[in-house]
């Protein structure tokens, strides 16, 4: 039998060259699966960006108010730009001076500049609210069974914002106006569209529905941009 040497230095190279193509395919896994995850994450990005940035801002326009609770404006899902008119997907923050649109209103309410949660009207009053849903412009308001849509002119799928009247200190309570024939309000609908905003005021207590009784709305009024 005829002993054969052993190159014990090439093993180990092989060994080394072994273990460093085992790195270097790790590293190159690893590098893989980064760059799929930085392509998630850059869709994942643009897909809030597009889609809830504008949520965002409704809440900073809150905060800014100093409510916590709550966002402002509405975005609408609905399309197109022939009347009637849903709102608008670029309708996102409700805030500023709008004008009185018709007499009734300027009469009675005149300008309204919206504000985070408050809501001033030129003739005095001055509403805080909060989120309370979003509602359909096809779903009934009242036992009268009149709907936003037909009250407001608007498409059926347009998104009615309601928001609760609360009161301007946390122990106090809300302030009757003489716009709910000296009741104190407990509902605000709005429809803004483009540079309209149509608000809608209903009394106290009231459960905006079709089981609210029918003298609940106080009023409606229309703005439009200044």
């Amino acid at each position: 039998m005829t002993a054969t040497a052993v190159d014990r230095s090439r093993s180990r190279s092989n060994r080394g060259l072994k273990g460093l193509a085992g790195a270097l395919g790790f590293v190159c896994l690893v590098l893989f699966l980064m760059a799929i995850e930085q392509k998630q994450a850059m869709d994942a990005w643009a897909m809030l960006r597009d889609e809830a940035a504008p949520a965002a801002g409704r809440i900073v326009g809150w905060a800014v108010d100093g409510a916590v609770d709550g966002v402002d404006g509405l975005k609408s899902a609905a399309e197109g730009s022939d009347d009637p008119l849903a709102a608008t997907p670029n309708a996102v923050v409700l805030a500023g001076e709008f004008r009185a649109a018709d007499d009734a209103t300027r009469e009675t309410v005149g300008a309204a500049t919206f504000t985070g949660a408050l809501i001033r009207l030129e003739q005095g009053d001055v509403l805080r609210t909060r989120p309370l849903r979003i509602a359909g412009a096809d779903e009934a308001y009242s036992a009268a069974r009149k709907t936003f849509a037909t009250e407001l002119d608007a498409r059926p799928n347009a998104q009615i914002e309601l928001r609760q009247v609360i009161p301007h200190a946390r122990a106090g309570t809300v302030v009757a106006s003489p716009l709910c024939g000296g009741e104190a309000p407990g509902v605000v609908a709005l429809l803004h569209r483009r540079d309209r905003v149509d608000m809608m005021l209903f009394r106290g207590r009231t459960i905006v529905g079709p089981d609210a009784p029918a003298d609940a709305l106080c009023g409606v009024w229309r703005f439009r941009a200044r």
